[in-house]
């Protein structure tokens, strides 16, 4: 977070009233039901009153943003069209859909499933096969890619893949902008 808060990155993307999805995974700590580390989020996690862990409970074109952080790679393959729609629905135009999974490279080490610390786990992600489901999801040019960045920061590359739980930052950090589509599609 600290790199986030001095980079800017949340003033940018997460200006405005917005979605914090899968808040309680943080640490436990936000246990009351909407409740997050973001003043200006709703906490939303499968307690929250309407959630399924798909469908939002919140009007289309309502929030500045939707952020969630290390939910994405525990959404069943099936749902995941719908939960990256979902998502983009509820967004104004104009605002962003900030995503964060692990880094399969630095948090995982190795090349398949299961995840040696999340056997929740669905898929492992590189920056290639995010922006793959993301454009599989959503219909183009109704989003723009904003950001995508390997985060390793403070990251120990000296711990292989035996040598216990990775150290630092392990993620990919992603975020789309929703667009208001042109008058035409692709064909």
């Amino acid at each position: 977070m600290a790199r986030r808060e001095e980079s800017g990155f949340f003033e940018k993307y997460m200006k405005g009233k917005g979605l914090d999805i899968g808040s309680k995974g943080y640490t436990g700590e936000f246990d009351e039901v909407g409740s997050t580390p973001f003043e200006n989020a709703t906490g939303v996690d499968l307690d929250y009153p309407g959630y399924d862990g798909v469908a939002l409970p919140f009007e289309t074109d309502s929030q500045d943003f939707v952020y969630s952080s290390h939910m994405l790679e525990h959404v069943p393959t099936e749902n995941l069209p719908n939960v990256l729609q979902e998502q983009h629905r509820v967004v104004k135009v104009g605002g962003y859909i900030i995503i964060a999974v692990p880094h399969q490279f630095l948090y995982e080490r190795k090349a398949l499933l299961p995840s040696i610390w999340n056997r929740d786990h669905k898929r492992f992600y590189t920056p290639a096969n995010l922006m793959r489901e993301i454009e599989f999801c959503l219909r183009p040019n109704n989003y723009r890619l904003r950001h995508l960045q390997d985060c390793d920061t403070e990251y120990n590359y000296d711990l292989g893949p035996n040598d216990g739980h990775p150290v630092g930052e392990y993620q990919i950090e992603c975020v789309i902008q929703k667009i208001k589509p042109p008058n035409w599609s692709i064909v």
